[in-house]
Order: C-alpha cells, then structure tokens, then sequence
C-alpha cells in the first residue's frame, strides 16, 4: 500500500467533511435529520460494503482463514488496549481512568474505518474491516460495558446490540459463500452503487456535527484530554505496528490492520456515556477531535508502517 493512497483518502473524506460544515452553517441540522443520516449510513451503506465484498472477492480457504485472524486480531487487540491504557491511566492518577480507557482504546472502525478500507484495499478491504469491527463491537458491549456501568454487573441482555445490520450482512455473506450460490448482476451492481454511499456520507455527518460542537459558549477542553487523543491516534497504533513486525501475517493484512488500529474514538461513544456515566461531553470531545486530528495522524501512522513493515 503506498502513502500517497492514503493521503489522498483522507484528504478527499477531510474536504467532505468541510463540505458538510459549510452545509450545517446555511441550513439548520435538526437531530432527526442526523438520525436518518446515520441510520442510511449503517443500516443501508455499510452493509453493503460488506456484501460488495464477498460478490467481488474470490472466497478461498486462505481468506477464510484471513477472517477468522482479523476478527480474533480484533478482541485481543481492542480488549488488550482497554486493560493497558486503564492501567496507564490509573498509574497517572487521571480522573475516571475506565472512561478514558475506553476513548483510548477503542476505534471508529466502522463509521469510518469500513468505508476507508474498501477505498484502499477494494471489497475485500471493507469485508475484512467489518470483521474486525465485529470483534470490536463483542468487547464494547461486554468488556466495554461492563467498566461504565456503576454497579459493575455485566447482564447479557447487553449483547443484543451485537444484532445488528451490519453482522447479518456479514452472516449472509458468509451463508452465501458457503452455498456457492452465483448472485445475480442485479444485486451486485446494488451492492456496488449503495456502498459507494457509506464515505462520503460519513464524512458529510461529522461535517453537520462541527458547527454545533464550536458555538460559542462551550467547553472544549476537560483535565485529561490528551490522553486518549494520544494513546487512540499514536501509541497503540504505533504498538500494534511493532507487534505486527513479528509476525508472519501478509503485508496487505498487516497494513489494513495498522489503518484500523489509527482510528479516532468510536462513534457510539456519545450514546454510550450519555446512558451510563455523567461524562457525555467529555466523550463528544475526545470524538470530535480524535476524528479532525486523524486527518493527519493516520497518513503518519501509514508512513511510519511502510518503513517498518
């Protein structure tokens, strides 16, 4: 994977962006209009990326196996990256260390990281995303759960979120695989028109997201804010390519993993501390600012991995 293609992606996704702040500027962004958005995003868009990706991919045992790497790959490194930065930050006597642990540790690997992979690897780029973002997802809702809820009880009837669109596009795609079944050209040129939807309409909502975020009048800053921005976007990232260096994993793989691992925090981080702890500005703005400096960080973590790679 060259640089350059990545720069290119982020600065074409960081141009829509603007795009969609000059938008919500003219036009009032009302909270409905964002949950459609989100809602074509994830349930439409996203879904089929992934099933792009197994119309377009020739599925062999090797990336059969390639699969079930990412998706363990995924849980070691997401749950790993909890325990590691909840320790540092216990070690640095921050504040709420399990909240920032999470805002550390886990990535957009789906809002953003999905719709990017299939720009830079091709389908089987935005399959192999949305296994790892599987994996992610497994230890949000039970590990990640489990540290921001008060009473420490975790309750599988937490799980039910992992029911989601985008894991039965993912179980499809693999029933469909395993039938041998040739889909019709329909479906895939379907397929290949709605994916192409998911980036550009990310980046437009995070666009729509800035004006409200920068009004006048607002915090922008909590004690401790550097530290997820700085564990998320450059030493976990920066660990998994040293990790990754010792391996036998191909190249292709690894670089998809070192773009999944540079991720800004998770998306839902928002919803998530605004159900269970008190601190949902403090995750709006480890989100909003992981996800600007991203534009720049990713590109560097790319540039670092082709050397050590």
């Amino acid at each position: 994977m060259e640089v350059t293609s990545v720069i290119l992606a982020i600065s074409t996704m960081g141009i829509i962006i603007v795009f969609g702040a000059l938008i919500a500027l003219k036009i009032s962004i009302t909270a409905e209009m964002k949950n459609i958005l989100m809602m074509i995003i994830l349930n439409l868009a996203v879904p089929f990326i992934i099933l792009n990706g197994v119309f377009n991919t020739k599925i062999t045992d090797v990336i059969f196996q390639q699969v079930f790497l990412v998706f363990g790959i995924s849980i070691v490194f997401n749950a790993g990256g909890i325990i590691l930065t909840l320790v540092l930050g216990r070690l640095l006597h921050l504040n709420q260390p399990k909240q920032l642990a999470l805002l550390a540790a886990l990535g957009n690997t789906g809002f953003i990281g999905i719709p990017l992979s299939a720009t830079l690897f091709g389908p089987l780029g935005g399959l192999l995303a949305a296994v790892f973002d599987a994996g992610l997802d497994v230890v949000l809702f039970s590990l990640g759960i489990y540290l921001l809820q008060s009473n420490q009880k975790f309750q599988f009837k937490q799980l039910k979120a992992l029911l989601n669109i985008p894991l039965l596009a993912i179980s499809l795609g693999l029933l469909y695989v395993i039938s041998g079944w040739e889909a019709p050209i329909i479906f895939k040129q379907l397929a290949s028109m709605l994916s192409n939807l998911a980036a550009p309409l990310a980046m437009l909502y995070i666009g729509f997201l800035l004006p409200t975020f920068f009004q006048v009048g607002r915090r922008f800053y909590f004690q401790g804010l550097w530290f997820p921005l700085l564990m998320k976007l450059l030493i976990l990232p920066l660990f998994a390519i040293i990790c990754l260096r010792f391996t036998s994993i191909q190249t292709d793989l690894t670089f998809l993993l070192v773009i999944l691992t540079s991720m800004p925090t998770f998306m839902l981080a928002s919803v998530l501390f605004s159900r269970y702890t008190q601190e949902e500005n403090e995750a709006i703005m480890v989100t909003v600012y992981s996800t600007l400096i991203s534009i720049l960080t990713i590109p560097l973590i790319s540039w670092i991995a082709s050397f050590l790679l």
